[in-house]
């Protein structure tokens, strides 16, 4: 999927855009999202109601039509290889990387 339209995805409300944006068939590239916290993934995995759970651990979410959502790369690498997806074609949709936390009072 390109990612101008997995951009558009993140725009669209939660609602609309689970149920509308998919991925490559089965064998095709792996889309992977990375966001920022576990709990981003959780989020965003309770919104997609397109495609079954293949895998899923604390901080990623590994959908059937090949959509990643992580918060942690190393984790989602092992769990691709474990279903033995370790060899399709990688995309990263989009990378949220955390903020780093500011000391209180620093402006």
């Amino acid at each position: 999927m390109p990612l101008a339209l997995w951009l558009l995805c993140l725009l669209v409300p939660s609602d609309a855009w689970a149920q509308s944006c998919e991925a490559a068939p089965r064998g095709g590239p792996v889309s992977i999202l990375i966001l920022d916290s576990a709990q981003r993934v959780d989020e965003f995995a309770a919104s997609v109601q397109s495609a079954q759970v293949a895998a899923r651990d604390r901080g990623t979410v590994i959908f059937d039509d090949g959509r990643v959502v992580t918060a942690d790369t190393d984790a989602a690498t092992r769990q691709l290889n474990q279903l033995g997806w370790g060899n399709r074609p990688i995309q990263i949709v989009a990378s949220f990387p955390m903020r780093p936390q500011r000391a209180p009072g620093s402006g």
